[in-house]
């Protein structure tokens, strides 16, 4: 809850004038507020969908059910909100999160174009949290992937260090 009260609020919480945009994923509202409220239910009620699903109930309880992360653009970039949502999307696939609930939110207080991502790691189907192994080297593979499909790469060393990954 706390996540999405500060992305869908300036810093100081007062307005929410800093919001360009907004986007559910995997929610049956497009009400940003409620699917926060519906992401922490489906956080809270993770044993239970568990045994609807036929899983198992045991094991440790997941304590951090909030995954977050965000994407920027080079000052004077003007990507358009689909764009941006798109690049979102498209990172939720990446790291295996593209079935879970998540809340896109794009913000104009920065002279960089961003969009933040808040994904529940909890698979609403499943019960299962998503373990995110590896996720900062899946996400600079899908940036430079992202850069090469835009004709521009805008960091040399994220190459580089992908490149001694491999």
């Amino acid at each position: 809850m706390g996540a999405g009260q500060y992305y869908l609020h300036d810093k100081k919480a007062e307005t929410s004038e800093r919001v360009a945009v907004t986007r559910t994923v995997n929610l049956p509202t497009n009400d940003p507020g409620k699917a926060i409220r519906l992401m922490a239910y489906t956080a809270m009620h993770q044993s239970e969908i568990k045994a609807r699903a036929g899983g198992s109930t045991r094991g440790r309880k997941l304590t951090d059910p909030v995954y977050c992360y965000s994407l920027s653009w080079a000052p004077g970039e003007e990507p358009s909100q689909e764009e941006m949502i798109g690049a979102a999307q498209e990172t939720l696939k990446k790291l295996g999160l593209e079935k879970h609930e998540a809340l896109l939110v794009g913000h104009n207080d920065e002279p960089h174009p961003h969009i933040h991502v808040i994904v529940n790691r909890v698979n609403p189907e499943t019960g299962v949290a998503a373990p995110l192994k590896m996720d900062h080297l899946k996400l600079s593979s899908w940036a430079e992937e992202f850069e090469r499909r835009q004709g521009q790469i805008r960091c040399e060393q994220r190459v580089e260090n992908n490149r001694r990954r491999d």
